[in-house]
């Protein structure tokens, strides 16, 4: 019996209509499989390597210590580069973020237990790492992408879990800076600071597209110094004034538009000043001066510090001077500034050189001055301080040395600056941190 022709405009028949399918879902698998490829091969990922911590390996903070230590021992130790302070001590404090000891090795940062050393999680990329830093119970690092040094990740202390990330326009050089509530950036024509999910909440200087012709005051100016506390953002600026003076301005950290500074108020200041400190609504700069010692508040001529606070006021103090900054009296080098400083539960601090001084958390009055290697750190009641034959325990209310704890540090003489989680005390020497701890 004979089939029926196909009548004109039929359907096919269903083995070639699948057939026909299968080419077309094959050429399209093939694209999709190149696209995929292309996007990968082209993709931040492909330049990542980054491994969170295993099951059991999570980095846990440890209880606070009752009472300084007797002794300390070395219990490990490791290769890790410095956070730069351009001018400053030569070697930044160690970075500890909630019982994470953050090492940091060419463009690989990892994240170690400050109890036993051991590695608990790594992040790197092919770029270079401008700057490391740790806040809100995570470390963010900062990488030289293609729109500056302003391509960020922020991952968990304890585990190195992403948390955000961030890409910007931005300065090509920077350095990083911080409190409780920003991470800053400061390069030698803007400052911009970020919130815990690292969206930016203010920007000044100069940027890419200002919001409005005059919304930002101080682009053209070089800037060389900038610290932040709470709602207080305090720059340091050079404007090529005539008579050379620098200006310090205050302004709001979180203001209604990021493009849009908020100034509460400008000082005009010397040329060989920087910003050494700061508070809810003040900040502290150093004037080099004649680099000896003022003799009291009304020598202009001394080394002192002046108090600027947010509503215009200001005092001055005698000071110590500094070798970090006596090059200050010569002329400012093209870097800016970023000061040594840590602060305890009831005192900021800064690390002049060769002295750690102390100030009154709200005014800022000097209260303390001691010898050091570097800056220090706040442990069962009292202050611990690096000097040369170990570390030094002082009582903060008066700055007196109780007693000095032996460290033998072998033969390395050189800036050391030092932190504390729980009973742990880990020093940066140079580019090696070494945890310490006292003898059981």
């Amino acid at each position: 019996m004979r089939l029926p022709a196909l009548r004109k405009g039929s359907a096919a028949p269903s083995e070639q209509q699948s057939r026909t399918d299968l080419t077309a879902t094959a050429l399209i698998t093939v694209v999709v499989l190149l696209v995929v490829a292309a996007t990968w091969f082209y993709s931040d990922a492909r330049g990542t390597s980054h491994h969170e911590a295993g099951a059991g390996e999570a980095v846990a903070p440890p209880s606070a210590a009752d009472a300084p230590p007797e002794s300390l021992d070395e219990i490990w130790r490791a290769r890790s580069e410095a956070s730069d302070h351009p001018g400053g001590s030569g070697t930044g404090a160690p970075l500890l973020v909630d019982g994470a000891a953050v090492v940091r090795d060419g463009n690989r940062v990892s994240g170690r237990s400050v109890e036993d050393g051991h590695e608990a999680w790594s992040y790197a990329r092919d770029r270079e790492l401008c700057g490391v830093a740790g806040n809100w119970g995570r470390v963010v690092a900062v990488y030289r992408g293609p729109k500056g040094c302003t391509d960020a990740t922020s991952l968990a202390a304890s585990t190195g879990r992403y948390q955000d990330t961030r890409s910007s326009l931005g300065s090509q050089d920077v350095h990083l800076f911080r409190s409780l509530d920003h991470l800053g950036l400061i390069s030698d024509r803007r400052v911009e600071l970020w919130r815990s999910d690292l969206v930016r909440t203010v920007e000044v200087g100069q940027v890419e597209t200002p919001v409005t012709v005059d919304s930002q005051p101080l682009a053209g100016c070089r800037f060389t110094s900038a610290q932040t506390r709470k709602d207080l953002l305090a720059v340091l600026t050079d404007c090529d004034r005539e008579d050379g003076k620098g200006t310090v301005s205050l302004q709001v950290a979180d203001p209604e538009e990021s493009g849009e500074p908020e100034t509460t108020h400008e000082f005009t200041v010397p040329p060989d000043a920087e910003l050494v400190g700061v508070a809810q609504e003040a900040a502290v700069i150093y004037v080099h001066g004649t680099g000896r010692r003022a003799t009291d508040a009304d020598d202009y001529a001394g080394s002192r510090f002046q108090v600027l606070h947010s509503d215009g006021s200001f005092e001055q103090h005698p000071a110590d001077p500094s070798p970090t900054l006596a090059g200050l009296a010569e002329g400012k080098g093209d870097d800016p500034f970023v000061a040594a400083t840590a602060d305890l539960p009831h005192h900021m601090t800064w690390f002049n050189g060769d002295r750690l001084i102390g100030f009154g958390p709200t005014n800022l009055d000097p209260r303390f001055s001691v010898p050091a290697l570097g800056t220090g750190a706040a442990m069962g009641g009292a202050l611990l301080v690096p000097v040369s034959d170990g570390v030094a325990v002082v009582d903060w209310d008066t700055g007196s040395v109780e007693r000095t704890v032996p460290v033998d540090r072998g033969d390395y003489d050189g800036p050391v600056s030092l932190r504390v989680q729980g009973d742990v005390v880990v020093e940066q020497r140079g580019d090696e941190m070494v945890a310490l701890r006292q003898r059981p």
